[in-house]
């Protein structure tokens, strides 16, 4: 007989997932991440939304005449801190799914091991199948006499 699946255990670990899911998505918005521009001439930090709530400047790179410089360097550095937000933000959501693969794989696994030790045969309770010849004088289906 297969062993049964162990319904307590199985709800435990939804609802680690469950509230591990609902961790992670609080966790990703309040997440921060800093890039750097010029090799840290300028340093941005956003938020996991993606939100600029930094910006630093080294006065060395304020030019009048060439602002497309500057502009370059803070967009460097907020492309570069996004990045490192993304990264870290699939790397989290990454650990989620595997665990919800490692608990569906679970399954199945269990699943096809009970099929493997059910036995063969006809369901308990069902009617055997019938292995003996027809009665030849019995009335047929239709209630009508023998032929």
């Amino acid at each position: 007989m297969p062993d049964p699946i162990d319904l307590a255990a199985l709800t435990d670990r939804m609802r680690h997932l469950q509230g591990h899911l609902s961790g992670l998505g609080e966790s990703l918005s309040a997440d921060q991440a800093t890039g750097h521009g010029g090799g840290g001439l300028v340093t941005a930090t956003v938020t996991g939304e993606g939100r600029l709530t930094s910006l630093r400047i080294d006065p060395s790179v304020i030019d009048p005449d060439d602002p497309e410089t500057l502009a370059g360097l803070v967009i460097q550095a907020v492309d570069a801190a996004q990045l490192s937000v993304k990264e870290r933000h699939s790397e989290r959501v990454g650990q989620f799914a595997e665990g919800l693969t490692n608990l569906a794989v679970g399954l199945r696994e269990h699943t096809e091991q009970s099929q493997r030790n059910r036995p063969a045969g006809p369901a308990p309770g069902g009617p055997a199948p019938s292995t003996a010849a027809p009665d030849a004088s019995a009335p047929s289906q239709d209630g009508s006499a023998p032929r």
